[in-house]
Protein backbone atom coordinates (compact mmCIF):
# COMPACT_ATOMS: atom_id res chain seq x y z
CA UNK A 1 0.00 0.00 0.00
CA UNK A 2 1.19 3.61 -0.96
CA UNK A 3 0.11 6.17 1.78
CA UNK A 4 -0.38 9.64 1.08
CA UNK A 5 -0.41 12.27 4.03
CA UNK A 6 -1.54 15.77 4.16
CA UNK A 7 -2.92 18.33 7.16
CA UNK A 8 -6.35 16.91 7.48
CA UNK A 9 -6.14 13.31 6.32
CA UNK A 10 -4.00 9.93 5.67
CA UNK A 11 -5.17 8.15 2.15
CA UNK A 12 -4.29 4.44 2.02
CA UNK A 13 -3.59 3.87 -1.97
CA UNK A 14 -3.00 0.20 -3.21
CA UNK A 15 -0.35 -0.44 -5.26
CA UNK A 16 -0.23 -3.34 -7.84
CA UNK A 17 3.28 -4.75 -8.51
CA UNK A 18 4.51 -6.13 -11.89
CA UNK A 19 6.90 -8.86 -12.81
CA UNK A 20 7.19 -10.27 -16.16
CA UNK A 21 9.24 -13.99 -17.64
CA UNK A 22 10.02 -14.89 -21.07
CA UNK A 23 11.60 -11.67 -22.07
CA UNK A 24 14.04 -11.93 -24.86
CA UNK A 25 14.09 -8.46 -26.23
CA UNK A 26 14.50 -8.27 -30.04
CA UNK A 27 14.91 -11.69 -30.30
CA UNK A 28 11.29 -12.31 -30.32
CA UNK A 29 11.58 -15.81 -32.29
CA UNK A 30 13.53 -17.50 -29.73
CA UNK A 31 12.35 -21.08 -30.10
CA UNK A 32 13.99 -21.36 -26.31
CA UNK A 33 11.33 -18.47 -24.67
CA UNK A 34 8.27 -18.69 -27.06
CA UNK A 35 6.04 -17.03 -24.53
CA UNK A 36 6.12 -13.61 -22.91
CA UNK A 37 4.14 -13.34 -19.41
CA UNK A 38 3.65 -10.62 -17.08
CA UNK A 39 2.38 -11.24 -13.64
CA UNK A 40 0.81 -8.73 -11.06
CA UNK A 41 -0.62 -8.67 -7.31
CA UNK A 42 -2.03 -6.33 -4.88
CA UNK A 43 -0.68 -7.66 -1.87
CA UNK A 44 0.53 -6.14 0.69
CA UNK A 45 3.82 -6.22 2.33
CA UNK A 46 3.17 -8.66 5.22
CA UNK A 47 0.66 -10.85 3.04
CA UNK A 48 3.30 -11.32 0.45
CA UNK A 49 6.05 -11.92 2.67
CA UNK A 50 4.17 -14.91 4.33
CA UNK A 51 3.69 -16.42 0.53
CA UNK A 52 7.18 -16.40 0.28
CA UNK A 53 7.59 -18.38 3.52
CA UNK A 54 7.13 -21.32 1.30
CA UNK A 55 9.96 -20.90 -0.94
CA UNK A 56 12.80 -19.36 1.28
CA UNK A 57 15.54 -21.61 1.43
CA UNK A 58 17.63 -21.29 5.31
CA UNK A 59 20.18 -19.50 3.38
CA UNK A 60 17.99 -16.52 3.04
CA UNK A 61 18.28 -13.99 -0.29
CA UNK A 62 15.46 -13.25 -2.74
CA UNK A 63 13.58 -16.42 -4.08
CA UNK A 64 14.02 -16.20 -7.89
CA UNK A 65 12.00 -18.54 -10.25
CA UNK A 66 14.70 -19.09 -12.44
CA UNK A 67 17.14 -20.79 -9.34
CA UNK A 68 14.32 -22.35 -8.08
CA UNK A 69 13.07 -24.57 -10.88
CA UNK A 70 16.24 -26.04 -10.73
CA UNK A 71 15.78 -28.72 -7.86
CA UNK A 72 13.15 -30.90 -6.94
CA UNK A 73 12.85 -29.79 -3.62
CA UNK A 74 12.52 -26.69 -4.49
CA UNK A 75 9.78 -27.13 -7.10
CA UNK A 76 7.69 -28.76 -4.25
CA UNK A 77 7.99 -25.62 -1.98
CA UNK A 78 6.62 -23.66 -5.41
CA UNK A 79 3.63 -25.75 -5.47
CA UNK A 80 2.95 -25.34 -2.00
CA UNK A 81 3.31 -21.66 -2.83
CA UNK A 82 0.85 -21.77 -5.82
CA UNK A 83 -1.56 -23.96 -3.48
CA UNK A 84 -2.18 -20.80 -1.16
CA UNK A 85 -5.76 -19.75 -1.54
CA UNK A 86 -4.76 -15.95 -1.49
CA UNK A 87 -3.20 -16.62 -5.27
CA UNK A 88 -6.55 -16.50 -6.67
CA UNK A 89 -8.52 -14.25 -9.86
CA UNK A 90 -9.00 -11.41 -7.62
CA UNK A 91 -5.55 -10.97 -6.05
CA UNK A 92 -3.04 -11.82 -8.92
CA UNK A 93 -3.51 -11.45 -12.67
CA UNK A 94 -1.59 -12.67 -15.81
CA UNK A 95 -0.84 -11.49 -19.24
CA UNK A 96 0.30 -14.05 -21.57
CA UNK A 97 2.10 -13.02 -24.91
CA UNK A 98 3.04 -15.80 -27.74
CA UNK A 99 5.48 -14.18 -29.28
CA UNK A 100 5.36 -15.52 -32.32
CA UNK A 101 1.76 -15.13 -32.93
CA UNK A 102 2.09 -11.33 -31.43
CA UNK A 103 4.40 -11.20 -34.92
CA UNK A 104 1.21 -11.98 -36.84
CA UNK A 105 -0.96 -9.55 -35.13
CA UNK A 106 1.39 -6.78 -35.58
CA UNK A 107 1.97 -7.75 -39.11
CA UNK A 108 -2.33 -7.51 -39.31
CA UNK A 109 -2.54 -3.86 -37.08
CA UNK A 110 0.43 -2.22 -38.00
CA UNK A 111 -0.07 -2.53 -42.17
CA UNK A 112 -3.31 -4.44 -43.08
CA UNK A 113 -5.33 -2.79 -40.52
CA UNK A 114 -3.73 0.75 -41.92
CA UNK A 115 -4.36 -0.23 -45.46
CA UNK A 116 -8.11 -1.20 -44.96
CA UNK A 117 -8.48 2.27 -42.20
CA UNK A 118 -7.42 4.29 -45.28
CA UNK A 119 -10.18 3.23 -47.86
CA UNK A 120 -12.88 3.07 -45.44
CA UNK A 121 -12.93 0.11 -43.57
CA UNK A 122 -12.97 -0.82 -40.33
CA UNK A 123 -10.62 -4.63 -39.60
CA UNK A 124 -11.17 -4.45 -35.57
CA UNK A 125 -14.93 -4.48 -36.40
CA UNK A 126 -16.03 -8.10 -35.36
CA UNK A 127 -13.02 -8.81 -34.72
CA UNK A 128 -11.80 -9.11 -38.40
CA UNK A 129 -8.49 -8.51 -36.84
CA UNK A 130 -8.04 -11.87 -35.28
CA UNK A 131 -9.44 -13.44 -37.67
CA UNK A 132 -7.10 -13.03 -40.25
CA UNK A 133 -3.94 -13.25 -37.69
CA UNK A 134 -5.42 -16.48 -37.10
CA UNK A 135 -5.83 -17.01 -40.63
CA UNK A 136 -1.92 -16.21 -41.84
CA UNK A 137 -0.39 -17.90 -38.86
CA UNK A 138 -1.41 -21.00 -39.68
CA UNK A 139 -1.51 -21.04 -43.42
CA UNK A 140 1.83 -19.10 -43.71
CA UNK A 141 4.01 -21.91 -42.66
CA UNK A 142 1.23 -24.52 -44.45
CA UNK A 143 1.51 -23.09 -47.93
CA UNK A 144 4.90 -20.99 -47.73
CA UNK A 145 6.80 -23.34 -45.86
CA UNK A 146 8.67 -23.18 -42.29
CA UNK A 147 11.17 -21.86 -43.11
CA UNK A 148 10.04 -18.96 -45.82
CA UNK A 149 7.41 -17.76 -43.33
CA UNK A 150 10.26 -17.71 -40.44
CA UNK A 151 12.66 -15.30 -43.07
CA UNK A 152 9.35 -13.30 -43.74
CA UNK A 153 8.93 -12.91 -39.72
CA UNK A 154 12.18 -11.82 -38.89
CA UNK A 155 12.54 -9.60 -41.59
CA UNK A 156 9.38 -7.75 -40.41
CA UNK A 157 10.62 -7.57 -37.20
CA UNK A 158 13.76 -6.11 -38.27
CA UNK A 159 12.03 -3.32 -40.79
CA UNK A 160 9.72 -2.16 -37.38
CA UNK A 161 13.37 -2.25 -35.18
CA UNK A 162 15.77 -1.10 -37.62
CA UNK A 163 14.33 0.99 -39.96
CA UNK A 164 13.63 1.10 -43.72
CA UNK A 165 17.36 1.84 -44.52
CA UNK A 166 18.30 -1.31 -43.26
CA UNK A 167 15.66 -3.41 -43.70
CA UNK A 168 13.15 -2.46 -46.44
CA UNK A 169 14.42 -4.45 -49.39
CA UNK A 170 14.56 -7.33 -47.07
CA UNK A 171 11.42 -7.27 -45.85
CA UNK A 172 10.06 -7.21 -49.55
CA UNK A 173 12.69 -9.76 -50.86
CA UNK A 174 10.97 -12.25 -48.12
CA UNK A 175 7.90 -10.87 -49.03
CA UNK A 176 8.14 -12.03 -52.58
CA UNK A 177 9.61 -15.61 -51.70
CA UNK A 178 6.48 -15.95 -49.18
CA UNK A 179 4.48 -15.28 -52.93
CA UNK A 180 6.38 -17.32 -54.81
CA UNK A 181 6.74 -20.02 -52.36
CA UNK A 182 2.76 -20.79 -51.53
CA UNK A 183 0.96 -23.78 -52.53
CA UNK A 184 -1.88 -22.18 -53.02
CA UNK A 185 -3.21 -19.78 -55.27
CA UNK A 186 -6.40 -17.83 -53.11
CA UNK A 187 -3.88 -17.78 -49.85
CA UNK A 188 -1.58 -15.36 -52.51
CA UNK A 189 -4.63 -12.33 -52.41
CA UNK A 190 -4.46 -12.18 -48.67
CA UNK A 191 -0.18 -11.21 -48.49
CA UNK A 192 -0.71 -8.55 -50.98
CA UNK A 193 -1.15 -5.99 -48.28
CA UNK A 194 2.52 -7.22 -46.30
CA UNK A 195 4.16 -8.18 -49.92
CA UNK A 196 3.31 -5.34 -52.42
CA UNK A 197 6.19 -2.80 -52.22
CA UNK A 198 3.66 -0.09 -53.58
CA UNK A 199 1.63 -0.01 -50.65
CA UNK A 200 4.43 0.38 -48.40
CA UNK A 201 4.49 4.55 -47.83
CA UNK A 202 0.49 4.04 -46.91
CA UNK A 203 1.62 2.02 -43.97
CA UNK A 204 5.03 2.83 -42.87
CA UNK A 205 5.01 5.91 -40.38
CA UNK A 206 8.07 5.84 -38.76
CA UNK A 207 7.99 2.93 -35.80
CA UNK A 208 10.60 1.70 -33.33
CA UNK A 209 10.74 -1.31 -31.32
CA UNK A 210 7.90 -0.57 -28.82
CA UNK A 211 5.83 -1.32 -31.50
CA UNK A 212 6.75 -4.95 -31.08
CA UNK A 213 7.70 -5.16 -27.35
CA UNK A 214 4.62 -7.57 -25.64
CA UNK A 215 5.79 -5.92 -21.94
CA UNK A 216 4.25 -2.30 -22.72
CA UNK A 217 0.49 -4.09 -23.94
CA UNK A 218 0.53 -6.65 -21.34
CA UNK A 219 0.97 -4.00 -18.73
CA UNK A 220 -1.83 -1.42 -20.93
CA UNK A 221 -4.20 -5.01 -20.21
CA UNK A 222 -3.02 -5.31 -16.39
CA UNK A 223 -3.82 -1.94 -15.90
CA UNK A 224 -6.81 -2.15 -17.48
CA UNK A 225 -7.88 -5.20 -15.62
CA UNK A 226 -7.31 -4.18 -12.00
CA UNK A 227 -9.01 -0.72 -13.38
CA UNK A 228 -11.84 -2.84 -13.89
CA UNK A 229 -11.69 -4.72 -10.29
CA UNK A 230 -11.32 -2.24 -8.23
CA UNK A 231 -13.35 0.68 -6.99
CA UNK A 232 -10.80 3.15 -5.73
CA UNK A 233 -7.37 4.20 -7.96
CA UNK A 234 -4.20 2.72 -7.46
CA UNK A 235 -0.42 3.24 -8.52
CA UNK A 236 1.53 0.61 -10.35
CA UNK A 237 5.46 -0.61 -9.78
CA UNK A 238 7.02 -2.51 -11.99
CA UNK A 239 10.21 -4.18 -11.85
CA UNK A 240 12.70 -2.29 -13.57
CA UNK A 241 12.14 -2.68 -17.45
CA UNK A 242 13.97 -0.58 -20.34
CA UNK A 243 10.74 -0.70 -22.50
CA UNK A 244 8.62 0.19 -19.94
CA UNK A 245 10.94 2.98 -18.83
CA UNK A 246 10.83 4.06 -22.54
CA UNK A 247 7.12 4.04 -22.24
CA UNK A 248 6.40 5.93 -19.11
CA UNK A 249 5.37 9.34 -20.48
CA UNK A 250 2.89 7.44 -22.75
CA UNK A 251 1.22 5.45 -20.10
CA UNK A 252 1.10 9.17 -18.21
CA UNK A 253 -0.77 10.20 -21.25
CA UNK A 254 -3.55 7.54 -20.77
CA UNK A 255 -4.05 7.68 -16.98
CA UNK A 256 -6.88 9.50 -16.09
CA UNK A 257 -6.37 12.57 -14.41
CA UNK A 258 -7.94 13.98 -10.91
CA UNK A 259 -11.47 13.81 -10.87
CA UNK A 260 -11.96 12.76 -14.42
CA UNK A 261 -14.08 9.55 -15.00
CA UNK A 262 -12.96 6.53 -17.06
CA UNK A 263 -15.46 5.48 -19.98
CA UNK A 264 -16.46 2.05 -21.03
CA UNK A 265 -14.78 1.76 -24.63
CA UNK A 266 -14.37 -0.83 -27.13
CA UNK A 267 -16.79 -3.54 -28.80
CA UNK A 268 -17.70 -6.98 -27.94
CA UNK A 269 -15.68 -9.12 -25.57
CA UNK A 270 -12.93 -6.19 -25.89
CA UNK A 271 -14.13 -3.51 -24.04
CA UNK A 272 -11.95 -2.01 -21.67
CA UNK A 273 -12.41 0.75 -19.13
CA UNK A 274 -10.40 3.75 -20.11
CA UNK A 275 -8.67 6.14 -19.49
CA UNK A 276 -6.90 3.97 -17.01
CA UNK A 277 -7.13 4.01 -13.62
CA UNK A 278 -4.02 4.16 -12.12
CA UNK A 279 -3.00 7.17 -10.92
CA UNK A 280 1.06 6.39 -11.39
CA UNK A 281 3.78 4.01 -12.56
CA UNK A 282 7.05 3.57 -11.46
CA UNK A 283 9.97 1.03 -11.26
CA UNK A 284 11.37 -0.50 -8.43
CA UNK A 285 13.67 -3.47 -7.58
CA UNK A 286 12.34 -6.93 -6.62
CA UNK A 287 14.70 -7.00 -3.85
CA UNK A 288 13.56 -4.44 -2.03
CA UNK A 289 9.50 -5.90 -2.62
CA UNK A 290 8.35 -9.10 -2.10
CA UNK A 291 5.29 -8.48 -3.75
CA UNK A 292 7.62 -7.91 -7.24
CA UNK A 293 9.07 -11.23 -5.88
CA UNK A 294 5.71 -13.01 -5.97
CA UNK A 295 4.62 -11.76 -9.12
CA UNK A 296 7.84 -12.95 -10.36
CA UNK A 297 7.49 -16.42 -8.98
CA UNK A 298 4.13 -16.28 -10.55
CA UNK A 299 5.37 -15.55 -13.72
CA UNK A 300 7.90 -17.80 -14.17
CA UNK A 301 5.62 -20.33 -12.99
CA UNK A 302 2.70 -19.54 -15.60
CA UNK A 303 5.94 -19.47 -18.19
CA UNK A 304 6.77 -22.77 -17.19
CA UNK A 305 3.48 -24.10 -17.86
CA UNK A 306 3.23 -22.88 -21.53
CA UNK A 307 6.52 -23.86 -22.31
CA UNK A 308 5.14 -27.58 -21.38
CA UNK A 309 2.30 -27.27 -22.86
CA UNK A 310 3.74 -26.09 -26.59
CA UNK A 311 6.48 -29.39 -26.60
CA UNK A 312 3.91 -31.75 -25.47
CA UNK A 313 5.50 -32.23 -22.24
CA UNK A 314 4.57 -32.22 -18.62
CA UNK A 315 6.10 -32.36 -15.09
CA UNK A 316 5.01 -31.66 -11.97
CA UNK A 317 4.74 -28.10 -11.64
CA UNK A 318 3.26 -27.59 -15.14
CA UNK A 319 0.56 -30.05 -13.72
CA UNK A 320 0.10 -28.39 -10.50
CA UNK A 321 -0.66 -24.83 -12.04
CA UNK A 322 -2.77 -26.43 -14.45
CA UNK A 323 -4.54 -28.41 -11.33
CA UNK A 324 -4.77 -25.08 -9.04
CA UNK A 325 -6.33 -23.29 -10.75
CA UNK A 326 -3.01 -20.37 -11.82
CA UNK A 327 -4.65 -20.03 -15.15
CA UNK A 328 -7.98 -18.17 -14.45
CA UNK A 329 -5.61 -15.53 -13.03
CA UNK A 330 -5.84 -13.78 -16.23
CA UNK A 331 -8.29 -12.97 -19.37
CA UNK A 332 -5.50 -11.13 -21.75
CA UNK A 333 -4.17 -14.75 -23.25
CA UNK A 334 -2.65 -13.63 -26.96
CA UNK A 335 -2.47 -17.28 -28.21
CA UNK A 336 -3.33 -18.29 -32.12
CA UNK A 337 -6.63 -20.05 -32.15
CA UNK A 338 -7.76 -22.12 -35.46
CA UNK A 339 -10.99 -19.78 -35.40
CA UNK A 340 -12.14 -17.12 -37.67
CA UNK A 341 -16.11 -16.26 -37.54
CA UNK A 342 -16.94 -13.91 -35.37
CA UNK A 343 -19.40 -16.48 -33.23
CA UNK A 344 -16.50 -19.09 -32.68
CA UNK A 345 -14.20 -15.75 -32.04
CA UNK A 346 -16.39 -14.10 -29.24
CA UNK A 347 -16.95 -11.06 -30.94
CA UNK A 348 -20.08 -10.64 -32.85
CA UNK A 349 -21.74 -8.62 -29.51
CA UNK A 350 -23.36 -5.61 -30.39
CA UNK A 351 -22.90 -2.05 -30.57
CA UNK A 352 -19.67 -0.35 -29.35
CA UNK A 353 -16.72 1.79 -31.09
CA UNK A 354 -13.48 1.81 -32.81
CA UNK A 355 -11.35 2.02 -29.22
CA UNK A 356 -8.32 2.57 -31.19
CA UNK A 357 -9.80 5.93 -32.45
CA UNK A 358 -10.99 6.73 -29.08
CA UNK A 359 -8.07 6.37 -27.57
CA UNK A 360 -5.95 8.13 -30.21
CA UNK A 361 -8.08 11.15 -29.75
CA UNK A 362 -7.77 11.33 -26.31
CA UNK A 363 -3.85 11.09 -26.39
CA UNK A 364 -3.93 13.86 -28.99
CA UNK A 365 -6.26 15.97 -26.90
CA UNK A 366 -4.25 15.62 -23.84
CA UNK A 367 -0.87 15.53 -25.52
CA UNK A 368 -2.39 19.49 -26.79
CA UNK A 369 -3.48 20.77 -23.39
CA UNK A 370 -0.15 19.27 -21.85
CA UNK A 371 1.78 21.47 -24.45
Amino acid sequence: MAVIHDQKRTITMTTIYCDEAGNTGANLLDPEQPFFILASNDFSEEEATALLDYVRSAQGGEPKFSTLRRRPESIARLIRFLSDPRLNKDRVCISVFHKRYMIVTKLVDLIAETLIHKIGGDLYERGGNIAMSNLLYYCMPTFCGEVTTDTFLQAFVNLIRHGPEEAKDAFYVAGRQMVDASVNESFKKYLIYFTEPALYDSWYHGFDSSHLDPAIPALFHQIVVWGARKTSRFDVLHDHSKPILASAETFALMMAGLGEESQTIGTDRRKIIFPLRATSLSQGDSTAYPQLQVADLCAGALNHFYKCHATGQSDDLSKAVEALGCLDWGSNFMLPQPHITPEALGTDGPGGCNSVEKMVRYLDSKKSSWH
